[in-house]
């Protein structure tokens, strides 16, 4: 069995696809006639692959910002040291936005009935392509109801006399959310195995299942909306983990060349990754690691990270590291494979690389071996280094939690999960273990003094390896949105977000005490990143998205009422 992953190039171009913002007044437009083009299995697969930008856009795809969710493009959470702390979005119910949007919606489900209609292909065949669609369908819709709740739901592609529908109010969220189990159970069973090299099989699907029922069942329970469904949905994570674990995949030796490889093809860990080329499809995330400044990690992510010894730096009462030898000593490694062992700092000769907002910084995407590189594939937007989507190693998480969240963990679930993580080679950090419902590290017991005293001290260790193993791959917002911790964004009741390096002036003579300033203007101490007004703490509204203005009043327009989020039915 061999690992399966996908491979996007900017050459493919599909060219039935349909209208977006305009979709409830006209049926989809083709390059060619629905008879002429829907005549075999390769006229399918050509149709799926304009949904893989949607879905997996990886490091993006031009320019120095790109679209990524990786990098410099996961900074909205609590592991950045911002210099200003903005509200949370949105302040107010927006006149548009585009996440209101169906047309992907209609485009999977368009899909689902030309399948049915293509002569000649087997049952096998067709439940495959079924699934897929549904797959499609299934992940844009878990996307939407983790944005706005309740939304209405289609399984068919409407017609334009099929008004009653098109305007049809929001459906209950618990509606919605069973529809898409049923799309994602169908495709865990129909999907191949394998489909050739570069396409979607059962692993993908079994990967992205994972992440997305383990997001909604988290949400559901800790937003208190419906604990049954919850259940179902962890259920469904867990089922679906053990669907990619069961496969021929293993946790890879190397942490780092998973995000700084240029060929990923080989890489056990790597389920699914997007391919990059020189002179075709090309990002700047490795950039960013490299020759840019950067936006730095805070105190409170650093921190985050064990010791060698399996344990929080604050357990020990003498933690008070004055360099940046004594920060990264005898820590996770980890820590040392996504930041460099020393600080940069603004006004200091940082050569190779460029100086830190708040003196650490990220190497996780750079192989820091090719620094005195001249070749242009290492600055700009010329960057090559393949994206790993969806890789063991989240999987194994969500496993851990969902197990956790069911109350069903056990020592095996973690020797089967995080524990492979850390026996990864150059890992030297004891397995997780568990003494009745407390984590332990080689028999002893030991609770985090900066544990969140709303989290069981057990779960707070299995939401610290996800923050540090997954760390800048664009899923820790969406994690603090689920558990309900938006609080952990606001520096009141989280100082240390406000923070980078502990720094002494005596080492760094050239630092622009202007922009490195320490706190309190002493001549050592941490560096104070934000220096502006405190966030506002969340409130209900900041975790689900209003309907905009537009669409309740196209509705109206057209005699129909469309729901407003009932966190926003009072805001103007």
């Amino acid at each position: 069995m061999k690992t399966y992953r996908f491979l996007l190039l900017s050459t493919i171009i599909l060219a039935a696809t349909t209208s977006c913002q305009d979709f409830l007044d006209r049926p989809p437009y083709d390059s060619i006639s629905d008879t002429e083009y829907w005549q075999t299995e390769d006229h399918i697969r050509s149709y799926s692959y304009g949904f893989y930008p949607t879905f997996f856009n990886g490091y993006g795809t031009s320019g120095l910002i790109g679209g990524s969710s990786f990098g410099n493009g996961d900074t909205f959470n609590d592991d950045i040291a911002w210099n200003v702390q903005g509200e949370f979005t949105p302040i107010r119910i927006p006149d548009s936005d585009s996440g209101w949007d169906f047309s992907v919606i209609r485009k999977a489900n368009y899909m689902i009935e030309k399948i049915q209609e293509v002569p000649g292909l087997s049952e096998e065949a067709l439940n495959h392509w079924m699934g897929i669609g549904r797959f499609f369908r299934g992940i844009q819709y878990a996307n939407l109801v983790f944005a706005y709740g309740d939304v209405p739901w289609y399984d068919k592609r409407l017609e334009t006399s099929d008004r009653a529908e098109m305007f049809k109010d929001r459906d209950p969220r618990s509606l919605v959310v069973k529809n898409i189990m049923e799309d994602f159970n169908f495709a865990l069973k129909n999907v191949r195995t394998s489909d050739g090299e570069l396409t979607i099989n059962r692993y993908v699907v079994g990967a992205m299942v994972s992440r997305l029922m383990l997001r909604e069942g988290t949400f559901l329970k800790y937003h208190n909306i419906d604990a049954n469904l919850a259940k179902e949905c962890l259920e469904l994570s867990r089922d679906a983990s053990l669907v990619v674990m069961e496969g021929n995949f293993s946790v890879s030796d190397d942490y780092n060349a998973l995000f700084s490889s240029d060929d990923l093809m080989s890489n056990t860990e790597v389920i699914f990754y997007r391919k990059y080329l020189s002179g075709i499809l090309m990002h700047c995330v490795l950039t960013y690691n490299n020759a840019e400044a950067q936006t730095g990690a805070n105190r409170a992510l650093m921190e985050a990270y064990l010791t060698d010894e399996g344990l929080p730096v604050h357990l020990d009462a003498n933690w008070n590291p004055k360099t940046a030898t004594e920060f990264f000593s005898n820590r996770d490694p980890r820590l040392n494979a996504t930041f460099r062992e020393k600080f940069y700092i603004r006004g200091e000769d940082c050569t190779p690389f460029n100086y830190s907002t708040s003196g650490y910084s990220m190497r996780k995407f750079m192989d820091d071996s090719q620094s005195s590189s001249n070749d242009q594939k290492f600055r700009g937007a010329n960057n090559e280094t393949d994206c790993p989507l969806l890789r063991l190693g989240e999987v194994l998480l969500n496993y851990a939690e969902a197990r956790y969240e069911l109350g069903e963990l056990t020592q095996i679930d973690l020797d089967n999960s995080i524990n492979l993580l850390r026996s990864r080679k150059g890992m030297t950090i004891p397995k997780l273990e568990m003494v009745g419902e407390s984590p332990a590290v080689n028999g002893t017991v030991y609770d985090d003094p900066r544990r969140d005293p709303d989290v069981p001290s057990l779960l707070w260790e299995i939401r610290r390896e996800r923050r540090v193993e997954l760390c800048f791959e664009g899923l820790r917002y969406n994690d603090l949105k689920r558990w309900k911790k938006l609080d952990y964004m606001c520096n009141e009741t989280n100082p240390d977000i406000r923070y980078g390096a502990y720094i002494r002036y005596s080492d760094y003579p050239k630092a622009n005490r202007t922009e490195v300033a320490i706190d309190g203007g002493a001549e050592e101490g941490f560096i104070l990143c934000n220096r502006g007004t405190a966030r506002k703490a969340p409130t209900d509204k900041n975790y689900i998205k209003p309907v905009p203005k537009d669409q309740i009043q196209l509705y109206k327009d057209n005699g129909y009422t469309l729901s407003q989020t009932k966190e926003w039915a009072n805001e103007e």
